[in-house]
């Protein structure tokens, strides 16, 4: 069974159809790619599965559980993480707080019992305050969990968005752009980092405009255009695809 599954799934905005009749499965482990042209529908895609967007037809069903009409908190507590094209972090908190606030799905304990100061809330800031170390640690930022988060560097301020996004361990990661204006040495590093949630177990599935990232990193791509899937396969398939060819780069043969 997949972890992801998309049937029929659509999003249309005035009468068009940005994301239209997508059919797509993710399985289990990997990584995952989506490309396609500017205005393919890829990031509308991602904010469906999400569930910043609510869909006008189909369905999105991760690991057997229907969630398309459930909310993003929701889809967050059963496994679903994201980043997004432009980096959205609290400029003003420091690194540490920024991860911490991506395990707040997670937290059981409810207002009442932190104002009582139960020590099963005592014991969740202490486990939580682990995973988000452990999660800088991976990314490799540990070196900067008490720095502002405003005084990171790009490639910095990119993995720091990551390590809010695994410290809760989800079971699915959705990377929007992750490589996007980053130098070719942070580029490399930013592959081997995503090698490395994968391997840990967390299914990533990933937009990208960098085709050699893509290429030399992705176990399956899925190409948009117009808002439909023309291909689904193998990355290599997909650079000898002639609707592939045609569409993401303008050309045939």
């Amino acid at each position: 069974m997949s972890l992801l599954a998309l049937r029929r799934l659509s999003r249309h905005y005035a009468g068009i159809a940005a994301v239209d009749r997508v059919d797509l499965d993710v399985p289990g482990g990997g990584v995952h790619a989506l490309i396609g042209p500017n205005g393919a529908g890829k990031t509308t895609l991602f904010n469906l599965i999400s569930g910043l967007v609510a869909p006008s037809a189909g369905t999105i069903v991760l690991d057997g559980t229907d969630v398309t009409r459930r909310g993003p908190e929701v889809r967050a507590r059963l496994g679903i993480a994201r980043t997004f094209q432009n980096i959205r972090i609290f400029g003003a908190m420091t690194a540490l707080e920024n991860v911490l606030t991506g395990l707040h799905p997670r937290f059981a304990s409810g207002l009442g019992a932190v104002l009582v100061g139960l020590r099963r809330v005592r014991r969740e800031e202490r486990q939580a305050l682990d995973r988000a170390g452990e999660a800088l640690a991976l990314v490799g930022l540990q070196r900067l969990a008490g720095a502002p988060a405003a005084t990171l560097s790009y490639g910095d301020a990119r993995r720091l968005e990551i390590a809010r996004a695994i410290a809760g361990a989800p079971r699915l990661l959705l990377l929007d752009e992750p490589a996007a204006g980053m130098n070719p040495a942070e580029t490399m590093a930013l592959a081997a980092l995503v090698r490395l949630i994968a391997q840990a177990g967390t299914t990533v599935l990933l937009v990208e405009h960098d085709m050699r990232f893509v290429m030399g990193l992705a176990d399956s791509v899925t190409v948009l255009n117009f808002g439909r899937c023309i291909f689904h396969g193998a990355a290599e398939a997909a650079r000898r695809d002639p609707a592939v060819i045609e569409a993401y780069l303008g050309r045939r043969g």
